[in-house]
This record gives structure tokens, C-alpha cells and sequence, in this order.
């Protein structure tokens, strides 16, 4: 592991008062280039879906004080310089867990591994900025996805659409519905998802403490004041968590090489504030899940 110091260039289109030109954080560190393109309001401020809302979930009183679906993931993923996140932590991350899962957690191929430009491309439609999760969402509920062999990545054009045999290849794999996660007893409710091996997508407003080493050792993102003035918004997948740490693990697509092996930990605390207008550390700002069809 290393202390990973780096600089966000934000290729993100965010609504209200977040631009698209890249943002610098301070000149002391070190110039690294990481995109992220999860659309959000900018200020914190939790997203509740209330017409897609989550409800009447049960959580059991026997959580384990740790659990990891790391192993069940397609290989750690670069987004290069797109705004394609939430791509990424949707269709290449979550879908393909889900479709590992269903075929036994056969090892993955490019032909088992699902493709973040097939929904990326359609939605950014060649101006490659950000897009929404929910967006994304309804994509792979109406068409689905394809997997990395019928629709390679390109991280330098977004503009390619898919063909109508690459849309039948997609209607193989969607979803049946996804839900919004209310912010109520949160940390609880994603232990429990992920004990029944649902991952959660979350978008996340970052700051310059993103990725920073942490008292464990640990890449992560620990509570501290945050500044909205100069930071953007970003999606990645929750896959596990550790009590031990009071964080969720979370799977991020800057590559292998960043953070833990392309890992990160988020305390719990960002999924306690979420609700609390007055915290210091609000940067967790929509949560949702997937099931698979």
C-alpha cells in the first residue's frame, strides 16, 4: 500500500452551480490525473428517491462484524480521463457480480465481464462527461448491457453506439429493478445487502482527503470539514465493510494501482451524516441497489 497524493481533474457535467472544467486541488500534491463524471448537486446534499424508495426491509440481528465481495469482481478497471464512473461502478462492477454469481463465480473473461461503454456511450452520446446513476440504472433495466468482447472500452471517444446485434447481446443481461436507499439506519441496512451479497452504488462528493492514508494504514476517506467549493461528484460500488475499521470498502475504477489495489474505505460515519444538515463530513449524496433479472 502507498499514500496515494494526488490531483482530480473533474470531467464531470454536474447540475446547478458544479462546471465542467477541471478543478485542481492544492499545488503541493502530486499531479496525478483521475476522472470521475457522477452528476450531483454538489453540496452534499443526500438524494432520496422517494417514488423508487427501498421499504419495509428487514435487517437481521446477527450481522458478522465484517464481510467481503471483493472476490466475486471482474478485475479492477480504469476509466482513463472519461466522466464514466457511474458506468463503471453499474455496468462493470455490480452487473458483472452479478452475472459471476450466477454462472458459479466461473473466472472471468472478457466475454463474461460486462461492458461500462456500452451504457456510457449512449448516454454521453461522444460529449464525455458525466452522467446520472439512475440514468444508468434505467438503461439496464430497458436494454441491458454487453460484455467487454461484443463492446471493448475506449477511453478517448464515447461516441460509438451499439449495433442491433450488440442490443440483442444486451437484452441477456438487465435488471429487474433497482431501489432507493432511504439514509435511515444506513450503515446497518448496507451491512445487511451485502451480507446478501447486494452491493450498493453510491455517488460521493470528494474532497482533497479522498484516498489518503489512514491510523489502519488504509486508503480511505475519514471524517473531516468539508470544502464544496472545490471538489466533484463521483460513483463507485460498496462491497464490504469492517467494523473493525468503521468503514465500508469500496470498489474504485482509477486502475490497480491507486488507493488499496484500486480499493478505498469510507467510514461509516459519511453514511450516519447523510441525513444531518448540520455535519461536518456530508459526502455520501444518493445510495441505490440493483437486482438482477
Amino acid at each position: 500500500m502507498r499514500k496515494n497524493r494526488l490531483i482530480l481533474f473533474f470531467i464531470v457535467a454536474c447540475l446547478c452551480s458544479c462546471q465542467n472544467e477541471p478543478v485542481g486541488l492544492p499545488s503541493e500534491i502530486e499531479e496525478l490525473e483521475f476522472a470521475t463524471g457522477s452528476i450531483c448537486n454538489g453540496n452534499g446534499e443526500y438524494k432520496i428517491d422517494n417514488n423508487n424508495l427501498l421499504v419495509n426491509y428487514v435487517i437481521p440481528n446477527n450481522l458478522p462484524d465484517s464481510y467481503d465481495l471483493s472476490h466475486l469482481l471482474p478485475p479492477i478497471g480504469n476509466q482513463g480521463q472519461q466522466g464514466s464512473c457511474v458506468s463503471w461502478a453499474i455496468s462493470y462492477y455490480m452487473k458483472s457480480l452479478q452475472e459471476g454469481i450466477e454462472s458459479n463465480n466461473q473466472p472471468f473473461t472478457t466475454t463474461s465481464t460486462m461492458s461500462p461503454a456500452y451504457t456510457y456511450n449512449q448516454l454521453a452520446q461522444g460529449n464525455c462527461l458525466g452522467t446520472q446513476i439512475t440514468e444508468t440504472l434505467e438503461l439496464l433495466k430497458d436494454k441491458g448491457v454487453c460484455s467487454l468482447a461484443s463492446f471493448p472500452y475506449n477511453d478517448t471517444s464515447c461516441s460509438l453506439q451499439p449495433n442491433e446485434e450488440q442490443n440483442d447481446l444486451a437484452s441477456t443481461y438487465k435488471i429487474s429493478d433497482y431501489k432507493s436507499l432511504s439514509g435511515q439506519n444506513m450503515v446497518l441496512e448496507m451491512k445487511a445487502l451485502i451480507n446478501e451479497k447486494t452491493p450498493v452504488i453510491i455517488g460521493a462528493y470528494l474532497s482533497s482527503e479522498f484516498g489518503k492514508i489512514d491510523n489502519f494504514g488504509l486508503a480511505a476517506y475519514r471524517e473531516h470539514l468539508v470544502n464544496y467549493s472545490l471538489e466533484r461528484c463521483h460513483a463507485m460500488l460498496v462491497i464490504g465493510y469492517s467494523d473493525d475499521y468503521s468503514a465500508f470498502k469500496v470498489v474504485n475504477s482509477w486502475g490497480n494501482e491507486w488507493g488499496n489495489d484500486g480499493f478505498v474505505w469510507i467510514d461509516y460515519k459519511a453514511f450516519e451524516n447523510v441525513l444531518d444538515e448540520a455535519a461536518e463530513f456530508r459526502v455520501i449524496n444518493q445510495a441505490y441497489i440493483a437486482y438482477d433479472l
